[in-house]
């Protein structure tokens, strides 16, 4: 399972990177051995302007989605794994710059 998580990382990181016009890292962790739908990706970004237009990018969210399905993560799990962006403005100014608290 976790070599199927690391290849959507993967090609997480390749769909944004040539998008994306600043610093970005991908977050991921959950407890999908005990079940796969308990799996979080964080797309985390500088800028709340990026943030914005990733989350408004309907055509990209399926791209994102479809990665599940590209790596035959389990099916009944698809729906429920959580794939999202975050940004350093937001971590900054709603918990402080602690990314650990933001997704506490």
């Amino acid at each position: 399972m976790k070599n199927k998580i690391l290849a959507i990382k993967q090609d997480i990181e390749n769909i944004i990177s040539p998008i994306c016009l600043e610093k970005f890292w991908i977050d991921w962790y959950g407890a999908y051995d005990v079940n796969p739908k308990h799996l979080v990706f964080w797309i985390c970004l500088i800028s709340d302007k990026m943030k914005t237009e990733f989350k408004s990018n309907t055509e990209l969210l399926t791209r994102l989605r479809d990665l599940l399905a590209i790596h035959d993560y389990p099916e009944q799990a698809r729906q429920s794994v959580f794939i999202d962006f975050e940004s350093q403005e937001t971590v900054d100014r709603e918990s402080d710059g602690n990314w650990y608290h933001h997704f506490k």
